[in-house]
């Protein structure tokens, strides 16, 4: 198996695994917890509950009012991803695995979006000890994939990073060194 088999085995893993969670999770909560069933009543004090919330919209319900956006916008970054796939890192299995997180998340939304008018968001936190008021304190409620989606980012932000430190210091190396004309 070439290195580029091994890390497109790696990624489609990692993607299998998001999709399969992220879907799993979004029909035990649809199947379990009340469409709509936002009770906050009672909860003021509670950093992390499950809710049921239907989102026509993009990230925090952005875009709500335009489907156009909100179907065109994921398939436009899935369609990015695809791309991107060629500046991966054949041997790095940090990047492989935030490339898998990525896909995963963004088809696990899309599928969602495609199949039921809107992406099923079920994970609610309460910053209710922060002593100050602020328009999230209440986080909007989101799912296995946008997390995936987040942490694959961050992930693949971070490599990219230290690859361009690597190579930063190869240069500043090659520079220092003794010429041998």
């Amino acid at each position: 198996m070439t290195t580029r088999q091994r890390q497109l085995t790696w990624i489609l893993t990692v993607f299998a695994l998001v999709l399969i969670a992220d879907q799993v999770t979004k029909e035990i909560i649809i199947r379990t917890i009340p469409e709509g069933s936002v009770t906050f009543a009672g909860r003021e004090e509670t950093f992390f509950f499950l809710t049921h919330e239907r989102n026509p919209g993009l990230v925090g319900g952005a875009f709500r009012d335009y489907p156009l956006v909100a179907y065109t916008a994921p398939i436009v970054a899935t369609l990015v991803l695809i791309y991107l796939f060629r500046h991966l890192d054949p041997v790095s299995k940090a990047q492989s695995l935030a490339y898998g997180l990525i896909t995963g998340g963004a088809i696990g939304n899309i599928v969602d979006r495609f199949r039921l008018g809107s992406v099923t968001d079920f994970i609610q936190v309460h910053f209710y000890f922060i002593p100050f008021e602020f328009p999230w304190k209440r986080y909007p409620a989101f799912n296995i994939a946008d997390s995936a989606i987040c942490i694959g980012v961050v992930l693949l932000v971070i490599c990219w990073r230290r690859m361009e430190l690597e190579r930063l210091r190869r240069e500043r190396e090659q520079g220092d060194a003794p010429r041998t004309d």
